[in-house]
C-alpha cells in the first residue's frame, strides 16, 4: 500500500456510494407508479424504497459516529501520553480528527498552533509535515 498523504487521504467508500445510488434509483422507480396510480399496491414499494434509503443513510451515520468515538479515545490517550491531556477539552472533535494524522513529535506544536490560530480541520491537515496514515477508516 502506498503511503497516505493529505492529497490521497480522503476515503470514499465505493460500496456505500453504490448502495446509496441504487436506493435512490429504486425510490425513483417506485415513485412514478405511486404518483400515476396512487393505491396501496403502488404506495407499498415506495415506502419500502424510502425505508431502504433511510437505512443506508443511518448505517453510514452510525459507522462514522463510532469511528469518531474511537478517534476521540485514541487522541485522548495520545495527548495524555504526551502530557497534553489538558488540551483535550480545548480542542473540538473536527480538530481532533484532523490532528490524528500528525506524528507524536509534531503534535504538541500543532496543537498550540491550532488553538492559538483557531485552525479548521483542513488547515490542520495541511500543516502536518510527517503524515501518519489512517488505513482503517471506513
Amino acid at each position: 500500500m502506498n503511503g497516505q498523504t493529505y492529497e490521497n487521504h480522503r476515503h470514499r467508500p465505493t460500496m456505500w456510494l453504490v448502495t446509496a445510488l441504487l436506493s435512490v434509483i429504486g425510490f425513483c422507480m417506485a415513485l412514478l407508479p405511486a404518483v400515476l396510480r396512487p393505491a396501496v399496491v403502488t404506495i407499498g414499494p415506495l415506502l419500502i424504497a424510502l425505508a431502504l434509503i433511510l437505512a443506508v443513510l443511518m448505517v453510514r451515520r452510525y459507522a462514522l459516529a463510532l469511528q469518531n468515538r474511537i478517534i476521540r479515545l485514541e487522541m485522548q490517550t495520545r495527548l495524555m501520553r504526551l502530557n497534553r491531556g489538558a488540551d483535550f477539552d480545548r480542542l473540538g472533535m473536527p480538530q481532533l480528527v484532523a490532528l490524528r494524522f500528525a506524528s507524536d513529535a509534531e503534535l504538541p506544536a500543532l496543537i498550540d498552533k491550532a488553538l492559538a490560530e483557531k485552525l479548521n480541520p483542513d488547515q490542520i491537515k495541511r500543516a502536518v509535515t510527517n503524515w501518519q496514515g489512517d488505513y482503517m477508516r471506513t
